[in-house]
């Protein structure tokens, strides 16, 4: 009986052992995965927020390399007398690799979109994270005359180190840039360079009053635009197309400045793209401005002008 209640005994120790063993293993892995899960978790939402800085960033990246490429191809029509040409290649090209027609453009010099995304690249690496981008599309377009707005679709691939996350996401980006300041191809061009004119938007809107033609000199003598649905946009006049665009501009060529450069000027309209362009129109000269100034029958309206009679 004793050896029976002995063996009873130690049977019992040993299932109270074997279940706090068990326990004790059950409630280490329990609290081992619990513990696993908080860090996938804390190191998913870091990189959550990573890539949510990165997206927000990247408005200010087109931003800023889309200006710089616009000034890139104004400098490139300056160095070589000639306008761009197809404008859409030529912008995507300064865009991503700071050249145009494969010259290097000074103004790119490690500032292109690529180097951009680079450098993101290289932030990434810091926090052990293999970042890509593929960019799919950059279009530079009008919707409005007085901006240009520049549209990317990337594909961004994120990916841990520790293979703890990973995923893929289309991002499209437009970013709004003012064509104000910066110069018209129109006037570099049909100068050699010799007159320049910056995009002032005109704030005048009575430009003859009664007899008084005061807004319409002070409008001529800058240059001043104003919309016009018969006049080439901002990004047509870079490629020197003079046709009409919903998103016109023009502005009154004073002739002056290309007289005290040694031009032989023209007696025609001096809206910008009549004046320069080939296009036949009806002229005639204007009350209270002077002699040279002409305007075409289809502009006497718009700026409140009579002929001469």
């Amino acid at each position: 009986m004793a050896i029976k209640k002995k063996a009873m005994v130690f049977t019992i120790i040993s299932v109270i052992l074997i279940s706090i063993l068990v326990f004790s293993f059950t409630l280490y892995n329990k609290y081992s995965l619990r513990d696993k899960s908080v860090v996938i978790g804390t190191r998913v939402k870091s990189m959550d927020n990573f890539i949510r800085d990165i997206e927000n960033d990247i408005e200010r990246g087109v931003y800023i390399t889309g200006f710089r490429a616009i000034m890139s191809m104004e400098q490139y029509i300056t160095t070589n007398g000639k306008f761009i040409g197809d404008f859409q290649p030529r912008f995507r090209e300064a865009f991503l690799n700071g050249t145009i027609n494969n010259s290097k453009m000074a103004l790119m010099n490690e500032s292109t979109f690529v180097n951009w995304t680079d450098k993101v690249k290289f932030e990434a690496e810091k926090l052990d994270i293999n970042l890509d981008f593929d960019i799919n599309d950059v279009i530079i377009y009008h919707d409005n005359p007085w901006e240009v707005k520049v549209y990317v679709d990337i594909k961004i691939n994120v990916k841990d180190k520790k293979n703890t996350a990973s995923w893929d996401r289309d991002v499209k980006i437009t970013a709004n840039i003012s064509i104000e300041e910066f110069e018209d191809a129109l006037y570099s061009i049909n100068s050699n360079g010799k007159v320049t004119n910056k995009i002032i938007k005109t704030t005048i809107t009575n430009f003859v009053d009664g007899e008084d033609t005061t807004n319409l000199q002070i409008h001529l003598n800058n240059s001043y635009y104003i919309e016009s649905e018969t006049a080439p946009s901002f990004l047509m006049r870079l490629a020197g197309n003079l046709s009409s665009s919903p998103y016109g501009i023009e502005s009154l060529v004073n002739i002056e400045e290309f007289k005290s450069q040694g031009f032989q000027t023209k007696s025609r309209s001096v809206v910008d793209y009549i004046y320069f362009g080939t296009e036949s129109t009806n002229d005639c000269q204007i009350e209270n401005m002077p002699l040279w100034f002409m305007l075409d029958d289809n502009h006497l309206s718009a700026y409140q002008c009579n002929c001469v009679e």
